[in-house]
């Protein structure tokens, strides 16, 4: 009776070990000749490569037909693809004023893409020239200021319109009326009628020392009498805006030592003013002229 009870018992054992089995995490070795398949990687994002720096624009020349202005910034040129529209690029604002229609122009320029069409390409100036008959290049009509220009000057209380002629310099080119003399070798700016009224001018370097410039025009005005520094409203309005502003005076003498900065470019003025019959004119005519110093 007892072998008889043990049996189920052992059967009972051995079907729990099967079901152990198969619910336990170990998995049964590969059959022969089974490999697992290898394991797919994850997917990753395809890097598109960095655009390479655009190479620098090529400066291009040609030759043409001057046709005329379109508009304040840009002009057309007959060249051999036809009519050409070109933007004027920077420094070239009086690009048509000395130029005729039918004019032979030599001009150089960079391309521009406008969008992203490719063929679609902006043509932007860097130089104008007028031609002679034998195809040489002549002043360069773009880039290059007109030979005289209308400044408002306020003489006795009243505004006046005045024309000055263009007079160049090393390094720097001014615009002089007909009431003075410009000596260009020595940077010196007279009035014809008496030359004892002038302004001498001193084109600075670009690390000029306000403060070692201070002592030097106080050394040169000091002879003349007290040295001041003048400021707001005792200042001409034309030079509102210097970086530095001595005078003296003495008995029948006026002398100022001016620093001023136009255009980024730093120079200084000296003005000697006589007390005499032109010293009223004298004034708004030399700011003027002083005040359309270009650098070149």
């Amino acid at each position: 009776m007892t072998f008889q009870r043990s049996l189920p018992s052992m059967a009972a054992v051995a079907v729990l070990a099967l079901v152990l089995t198969a619910c336990s995490g170990n998995t049964p070795a590969d059959a022969p000749g089974e490999t697992d398949a290898p394991a797919s990687p994850a997917p990753t994002a395809a890097v598109a490569p960095s655009p390479s720096p655009s190479a620098e624009a090529q400066l291009l020349k040609g030759t043409g037909i001057f046709v005329g202005q379109i508009d304040n910034h840009s002009v057309e040129i007959e060249t051999k693809e036809g009519p050409t529209a070109f933007e004027l690029g920077e420094g070239l604002e009086n690009a048509a004023d000395d130029l005729n229609t039918d004019d032979p122009v030599a001009f150089e320029y960079i391309e521009k893409a406008v969008g992203e069409d490719p063929s679609v390409k902006q043509r932007v100036l860097s130089k104008l020239v007028l031609m002679n008959d034998e195809g040489a290049s002549q002043s360069p009509a773009a880039g290059v200021l007109p030979e005289t220009k209308v400044m408002k000057l306020s003489l006795e209380g009243s505004e006046e319109e005045k024309t000055a002629k263009l007079a160049t310099a090393e390094g720097y080119a001014l615009y002089v009326f007909d009431i003075f003399s410009f000596d260009a070798p020595n940077n010196k700016l007279a009035m014809k009628v008496d030359d004892g009224y002038y302004a001498e001018i001193t084109k600075l370097p670009s690390d000029f020392n306000l403060d070692y410039l201070k002592e030097e025009g106080t050394e040169a005005l000091k002879e003349t009498g007290e040295v001041l520094a003048l400021e707001g409203d005792k200042r001409p309005e034309a030079m509102a805006d210097a970086r530095l502003y001595l005078s003296a005076t003495g008995s029948k003498l006026t002398r100022q030592y001016i620093v001023k900065e136009i255009e980024g470019q730093g120079y200084v003025f000296i003005l000697n003013i006589p007390q005499r019959e032109a010293s009223e004119g004298f004034g708004p005519h030399v700011f003027a002229s002083l005040n359309s110093i270009v650098t070149q």
